[in-house]
């Protein structure tokens, strides 16, 4: 069950949000959900890619920043480093 919500938009904002409903056969209110649940699931990969990233350097499976850094300095040179190991 949908509850009721009301947005204020930039005219600009609007005038997008109107075309791209009338595009696709749906209401402004369909296109405004479907772009909130989009940007929710973006946020939510975000936050446990780097809940996993934490655990990991807690846990000690990182590489070192100079060996990093030396790596990426090496790309596209005839003496590219491989890829540094986590340690």
């Amino acid at each position: 069950m949908s509850k009721p919500f009301t947005i204020d938009l930039e005219p600009d904002l609007d005038d997008q949000v109107a075309e791209l409903a009338h595009a696709m056969d749906r209401s402004k209110a369909w296109v405004v959900e479907q772009a909130v649940r989009e940007f929710i699931a973006v946020r939510d990969w975000q936050a446990a890619a780097i809940d996993e990233g934490v655990r990991a350097a807690d846990a000690g499976q990182f590489a070192e920043h100079d060996a990093v850094a030396d790596w990426v300095a090496s790309w596209g040179g005839p003496d590219e480093k491989p890829m540094p190991k986590c340690g």
